[in-house]
């Protein structure tokens, strides 16, 4: 959606249905169209290049920054700190697994239960896909220079808390 579309649709918003119609979908309706095009094509070079989507990457993520350096968490600890349902987690798991980017190894705490580790390839993918996708991120905001950046980040941090 191009500006003047964006524009004339909250005209007609404002036209037809004015009792849904608040000064505020200046901001949300953009903001959702920035967060969706990011989103999409991220997952697009997600693919594309590492044959990973954005919740491979959360995972990978999550065990190569929220481990001290073990790259090593249980599966319960990767729910919690993922928001995924149990059967969602596993599915993640094991395509992760599937494609050599994790292992899983026996808890010595907890004989009935495993614990998931990153490889060295599963390393190696998730420092190159953040690279490749804040790169992606930062054609968007590098065209604010960095007191718009600073002051865009208070204002996000603003609405959200």
């Amino acid at each position: 959606m191009n500006i003047k579309q964006f524009e004339t649709n909250l005209r007609n918003v404002k036209s037809f249905s004015p009792e849904v119609y608040k000064e505020t979908m200046k901001l949300s309706i953009p903001f959702f169209i920035l967060h969706k095009s990011l989103y999409e094509q991220g997952n697009q070079l997600l693919k594309d290049e590492f044959a990973l989507n954005q919740s491979e990457l959360d995972v990978l993520s999550a065990l190569y920054y929220m481990t001290d350096g073990t790259f090593t968490m249980s599966p319960t600890s990767l729910y919690d700190v993922m928001l995924f349902s149990s059967g969602g987690m596993t599915k993640v798991l094991k395509k992760l697994e599937s494609k050599s980017y994790i292992k899983r190894t026996d808890n010595a705490q907890d004989k009935r239960s495993k614990l998931v580790v990153l490889t060295q390839k599963g390393k190696e993918a998730t420092q190159n896909a953040l690279k490749d996708v804040v790169n992606l991120e930062d054609k968007y905001f590098s065209k604010l220079d960095v007191k718009e950046q600073k002051l865009f980040r208070e204002l996000l941090l603003k609405v959200l808390y």
